[in-house]
């Protein structure tokens, strides 16, 4: 018999980048026709806070990396994407989160179900 597996999340406030961890999962939003949109076929995603520094390390083209492998931004959503050495950790998980809010953050309901699609898995 088996045992179970157990999934580890760490909120931690270090340059995701950096950190050496298995993947790292980031928030993708879906946008359509707004302006602030990245252009292209990336027009319908806009990275959520706190993924900066994982954008900037694929030269400002993770957007559209993922609008390539078929992401929409769509809750529930999530696309894997192999960092080719760009940030420490060898995966990103891109976990959509729906149409971004106009508050400050995503709901806590749509974080906490993000955050039980974005397990990487093995």
């Amino acid at each position: 018999m088996t045992s179970p597996r157990t999934t580890n999340l760490s909120l931690v406030d270090t340059d995701p980048a950096e950190l050496a961890v298995d993947a790292i999962v980031i928030g993708v939003h879906s946008q359509t026709g707004e302006q602030g949109a990245t252009s292209g076929l990336a027009g319908t995603l806009l990275l959520a806070s706190g993924g900066e520094s994982i954008a900037a390390a694929f030269d400002g083209k993770l957007t559209e990396t993922l609008a390539l492998l078929g992401a929409t931004g769509g809750p529930g959503e999530v696309i894997k994407l192999a960092t080719l050495g760009t940030v420490t950790a060898p995966l990103v998980a891109a976990v959509g989160l729906g149409p971004e809010p106009s508050g400050a953050a995503p709901a806590p309901e749509t974080l906490r179900r993000a955050a039980g699609c974005g397990d990487p898995g093995p």
